[in-house]
């Protein structure tokens, strides 16, 4: 087995390593999706996104460090197995990151340690994979600072009563996302910028699936019928249409940009679009998730147009996630190309202007679903007719 760690190049893509690690973080998306449905209150809704923003930040520092060095090869192989183990935990302790169970482990401390551990070790073997860029081990040993402090915050606020905790955590998270962000972009390095976009583009294919697995589970425990079955398709019609929305120009987009950029503006458009905006579209998709989740399992106790009492948050997590997913690729287009997506903001305002009224109105469960399946593939729809030619020519000339 090699025992250096083997750079990448211009022309690496991602190992079947890097998903087989992604498998894992498949599960702490599930995780972070179920915690919200089962506290449909705006607490449970903050204690979901302070997870999602620790789990981010977490699986894209596994990223950049892929980008440096072969993750299937060398030392890095064994480091990889040993986040895996790390971040399973992690995931397997979501749900009690707030609200520790009785008996066993205290969770917080074990979801604390557990993270620690596997951003420590990140900043470790980065160091070692380095070898010889005294710049980018420069910046390594300022993200160790800053990391570190975000890191105590988490251990103090374990120990702390849950309201303590959401606000110690809510700062750790900033501490976090702002310091690696204030200390710029010198001296990390993209050196396989097709890599880069490749591994955000499949943890978007994963969080879509996401959305498809809340359908199957809200209909696991239900005899199958029409109304449920037209819900269902509703759900696969939805899923299709967030990929289409991504992965039609977009994706394509953001790694020609990445490709044409070079030094410090490569890792300031990478940083910037892959690690910033994209974690906004991702927990859109988790917070559609979330919504799918409670309101088809409401079509199947309560029936297609039953008058149900649903909460809030399922709303917003339906509307609001949509709303939040397509303002932040419409984000990711003004920061690669200087323009935002104005059809996807149009629709994103709809989405919150629809949802805010349908607060207010009876909640017919298979009509939100409808509403929101019918709006995206209005989109996509759109973007066929008035752009169809023209994004089809911008895939092709870039494969070509």
């Amino acid at each position: 087995m090699p025992t250096r760690f083997l750079p990448t190049g211009d022309a690496h893509r991602v190992t079947t390593l890097e998903l087989l690690f992604d498998l894992v973080f498949v599960y702490a998306i599930t995780a972070v999706s179920e915690s919200i449905t089962d506290r449909l209150t705006g607490r449970g809704l903050a204690e979901g996104l302070v997870m999602m923003g620790l789990i981010w930040f977490g699986w894209t520092a596994y990223a950049w460090l892929g980008n440096q060095a072969r993750a299937d090869e060398g030392p890095l192989r064994l480091a990889m197995f040993f986040a895996m183990a790390g971040y399973f935990v992690v995931a397997l302790t979501i749900h009690e990151a707030f609200v520790d169970l009785p008996g066993g482990l205290p969770g917080p401390v074990v979801f604390v340690v557990a993270y620690a551990v596997i951003r420590l070790a990140h900043l470790v073997i980065y160091w070692f994979a380095a070898d010889g860029d005294g710049d980018l081990r420069h910046t390594i040993q300022n993200a160790l600072a800053t990391t570190s402090v975000a890191l105590v915050l988490l251990f103090v606020g374990a120990f702390l009563d849950t309201d303590m905790r959401l606000a110690v955590w809510i700062l750790a998270v900033l501490v976090d996302y702002l310091g690696i962000f204030l200390s710029g972009a010198r001296g990390w390095r993209v050196a396989a910028p097709g890599h880069f976009a490749e591994r955000h583009a499949l943890v978007m294919i994963i969080a879509i699936g996401e959305s498809v697995v809340s359908v199957a589970s809200a209909v696991s425990h239900s005899a199958i019928d029409w109304p449920l079955l037209g819900v269902g398709l509703l759900g696969v019609a939805l899923a299709i249409a967030l990929w289409r929305t991504y992965f039609n120009a977009i994706a394509v987009s953001v790694e020609r940009g990445l490709r044409e950029a070079t030094g410090d503006d490569r890792t300031r458009l990478a940083r910037d679009v892959f690690t910033y905006l994209h974690l906004p579209a991702v927990t859109g998709i988790v917070l559609v998730a979330v919504g799918l989740r409670v309101l088809i399992g409401d079509v199947a106790d309560y029936g297609a147009w039953s008058s149900v009492d649903v909460p809030d948050v399922a709303l917003f997590g339906l509307y609001g996630g949509g709303a939040l997913y397509l303002a932040s690729l419409s984000a990711l287009r003004w920061r690669v190309r200087g323009e935002p997506s104005i059809p996807r903001l149009v629709v994103a305002g709809w989405l919150l202007v629809v949802g805010a009224c349908m607060s207010f109105a009876p909640a017919l469960p298979m009509a939100n679903v409808a509403i929101l399946a019918a709006t995206f593939v209005g989109l996509v729809t759109f973007d066929a007719f008035h752009y169809g030619r023209i994004t089809r020519d911008f895939r092709l000339g870039e494969v070509g």
